[in-house]
């Protein structure tokens, strides 16, 4: 976990106030996958749907799958990941409004705050885009894959 000793020391002398943010912004994205894998292990049922469509599951896992590469773009390459964080809560947003906007609750929390952090990325992408410049170097990306 290289990248995370890299981040860390990069946090206090090479990072800008807008490096930073996307790192935060980065590990958003992180939370959003991992929270949903927590919600379907502590409802006991992975392929569970309820009221939405029965292709909801495999849509909610390809987004976890996609969370993890905008974080990753987010950190390597912070141009491509903030256009790639733009498009991919733009689809979630979309998809989640529509076709299960209120899932089994009266009113959906998780969609809530869903739309915030997705208004968050939508806010930040332009300040983002124009002022990131510090990204993991190379050494401690191949490194951390491995």
């Amino acid at each position: 976990m290289k990248f995370l000793r890299e981040i860390d020391a990069s946090w206090r002398s090479d990072m800008n106030a807008a490096d930073r943010f996307r790192v935060w912004l980065a590990w958003g994205f992180v939370f959003g996958a991992v929270s949903h894998v927590g919600w379907v292990i502590a409802h006991g049922d992975l392929w569970y749907y309820g009221p939405a469509p029965s292709w909801a599951p495999w849509f909610w896992y390809g987004i976890c799958v996609v969370d993890l590469v905008v974080f990753w773009m987010l950190l390597t390459k912070p141009r491509v990941g903030i256009a790639l964080s733009v498009t991919t809560m733009t689809t979630t947003l979309i998809v989640n409004w529509t076709q299960f906007p209120t899932f089994q609750f009266v009113f959906n929390y998780v969609l809530l705050g869903l739309t915030l952090f997705g208004v968050v990325v939508f806010v930040a992408a332009p300040w983002l885009w124009r002022a990131s410049r510090w990204r993991l170097s190379p050494k401690s990306s191949e490194h951390s894959a491995g």
